[in-house]
């Protein structure tokens, strides 16, 4: 096949523009007109739907540019691999998490990495959102609990536990719960999620639970937690530290639910870049249950 007009074609897709794409490129708008248009010609398909205000990947077309995406970045990781004599990553990595545990865990770990490749760089979005990866052009995601159907590959790395909790001076005064149904009779410091998850001889219980506060950070919900201010069920990476240092004590262990798994997930693509396989394999070594 003729490679001319590849590199342009995806530059025009990756920037959404063909003056972008020349910049990116450091040629002229009309060189890389000509080979799009050099390209589509040879393909006898119309990659690009153009209108004088924006140019747009034409459906016929999506396919076509993401496995040439794929082909010029195995293309280009080859060149520096030989260059190299395959001693150095290198490269860009884009990727999401969980805002709190990719804060917490996720970002430090890709810190650690990067003091050990500092030649590839990692492009981390933050959002308790479930991005479609081949949309938003991820090539790593870690995702906790269940997994929808899809054609994803998924590596299970770790297990998040969840521990109820509360202050001593919170059950100095209110008492202590002996059964998951007792917290209708406390503070429930909530969250996002309206019943508490507990567990009895293999079985799932859902605990409807009520307060006078809900907060959608488990930071937040820590720090009123150990202020005395009620209850609360939150991942242990929150509260270890406390349940250690005597501010919280722990509540129904008897009842804890089965952890949740932590999963690292990436698009099934045929190549995967060195850089992305040895981010995966050391976040799989890094983050601990």
């Amino acid at each position: 096949m003729s490679w001319r007009g590849v590199h342009e074609a995806v530059a025009v897709a990756d920037t959404g523009s063909f003056t972008a794409a020349a910049d990116k490129l450091n040629t002229t708008v009309a060189n890389v007109s000509r080979r799009v248009g050099d390209l589509e010609d040879h393909l006898g398909v119309k990659l690009f739907m153009r209108t004088t205000r924006q140019v747009a990947l034409h459906p016929d077309g999506e396919a076509y540019i993401a496995q040439c995406r794929e082909a010029l970045d195995m293309l280009e990781t080859a060149e520096h691999a030989l260059a190299t004599n395959q001693t150095t990553l290198h490269g860009s990595i884009r990727m999401t998490a969980a805002v709190e545990f990719g804060e917490r865990v996720v970002a430090p770990a890709i810190a650690n990495f990067q003091a050990l490749h500092d030649e590839v760089s990692v492009d981390l979005d933050l959002s308790n959102n479930r991005f479609d990866l081949i949309e938003g052009r991820y090539d790593l995601a870690v995702r906790i609990g269940a997994l929808e159907e899809s054609s994803l590959v998924a590596l299970k790395i770790a297990q998040r536990r969840l521990l109820t909790c509360a202050a001593p001076d919170h059950l100095k005064k209110f008492g202590v719960p002996a059964v998951p149904a007792d917290l209708k009779q406390h503070n429930c410091l909530r969250g996002s999620a309206r019943q508490w998850r507990y567990s009895e001889n293999g079985k799932l219980i859902k605990q409807a639970i009520s307060g006078q506060t809900r907060c959608n950070s488990g930071t937040a919900v820590t720090h009123m937690a150990v202020q005395g201010l009620g209850i609360a069920q939150l991942p242990a990476y929150y509260v270890a530290g406390h349940l250690k240092s005597g501010l919280l004590n722990s509540l129904l262990p008897e009842f804890e639910p089965e952890p949740e798994s932590i999963w690292l997930v990436h698009p099934d693509n045929r190549y995967v870049p060195d850089r992305v396989r040895a981010l995966a394999d050391f976040l799989a070594q890094h983050i601990m249950d």
